[in-house]
């Protein structure tokens, strides 16, 4: 019997087969202070879907990216996915504005006028064949203390998202605070937020996995579990002809 994790990969894959299908440009953002639930769903979604059309972008955040003079959201328009594809945001216009909030480098106007750019640029990718998801994972600070000391895909990982661990965990309840104001001011039908329940980084990535099912299933009017039952069960049969077959 095919265990539920492995049910659940096939599902996912099947659906964004789908989206390349339909041609439904699909861009996922992963926010929060949960860096190893975030880990862990990237490595999980990179080990399903095909490369030729999966990207991860790893933006550094204004903590640790240096002064730029282009319009805010412009480096994240230029690594929008095609039609049919998934670009998996990592740390998005949501953790540069964070940072930028906690630094002190905006002043109130600014603050104002980039939730109103997220707002719009969200709502017009929804408007243009984009599905927007965006998750926020949250983690106790002396829990994500342990597990960065103790989780090998975090140890493992490059020196942009260390130098994030180290804000996030120096700035973790002003971080959290601020990333909540954000999630209140852009939580809207065409672009919801997800929040799972805090957990270890296998467990909020099925939950994210989960809720990505959820949202492409409506999206693109699929029904996975039915279409996998399915192709199951051809396999199964393929399989029983095959063995047939030899024994003649």
């Amino acid at each position: 019997m095919k265990s539920a994790e492995l049910d659940r990969k096939d599902r996912v894959a099947l659906l964004f087969r789908a989206a390349q299908e339909q041609g439904l440009g699909v861009i996922l953002l992963l926010e929060g202070t949960g860096l190893t639930g975030l880990v862990h769903t990237v490595d999980g979604l990179s080990s399903i879907l095909d490369p030729r059309h999966f990207d991860v972008h790893h933006f550094p955040g204004f903590e640790t990216a240096p002064e730029r003079k282009d319009p805010f959201l412009y480096h994240y328009w230029l690594h929008l996915p095609r039609y049919g594809d998934l670009a998996l945001f990592d740390g998005s216009y949501y953790h540069e504005w964070v940072s930028r909030r906690l630094l002190k480098k905006l002043h109130s106007d600014q603050l104002e006028d980039w939730i109103d750019d997220i707002n719009r640029f969200e709502q017009s990718l929804g408007a243009n064949q984009y599905l927007v998801l965006k998750i926020r994972v949250l983690r106790h600070k002396k829990d994500l203390q342990e597990e960065l000391k103790k989780d090998k895909r975090m140890k493992a990982r490059g020196p942009l998202v260390r130098k994030r661990a180290g804000f996030v965990l120096k700035e973790h309840k002003a971080y959290e605070k601020g990333l909540q104001e954000a999630v209140d001011r852009t939580d809207f039908p065409h672009a919801p937020w997800f929040t799972p329940p805090e957990s270890n980084g296998k467990e909020v990535r099925d939950l994210i996995l989960d809720y990505l099912i959820a949202r492409l299933e409506e999206a693109l009017q699929v029904d996975s579990r039915s279409a996998v039952a399915s192709y199951d069960e051809a396999m199964e049969k393929m399989r029983q002809l095959q063995a047939t077959g030899e024994n003649e």
